[in-house]
């Protein structure tokens, strides 16, 4: 995938960017198994590294399909996912 990133950049087809971590392990009905950023197994700062060095500038969307966060108070869980 990270050749396929630069790949991309170099022909400037790079968009956007989404950020998605995924908990382990997956709870029942695992479409709601993404986790707050850096709370899952995806190394998000790698990924990153990769659309940043391919020439993205763009925004980053952050998904985060997972219930106790749906919880929360969306503005604290926004502070803590730009924080992070």
């Amino acid at each position: 995938a990270p050749a396929q990133i630069a790949r991309a950049g170099a022909q400037g087809r790079i968009h956007t960017f989404q950020l998605a971590d995924w908990t382990t392990p997956l709870p029942e009905g695992v479409l709601n198994g993404r986790g707050q950023i850096g709370d899952g197994a995806i190394d998000m700062r790698e990924w990153k590294g990769h659309v940043e060095a391919a020439g993205y500038t763009g925004p980053i969307e952050v998904e985060l399909f997972n219930d106790a966060l749906w919880t929360r108070d969306g503005r604290e869980v926004l502070a803590e996912t730009a924080a992070r």
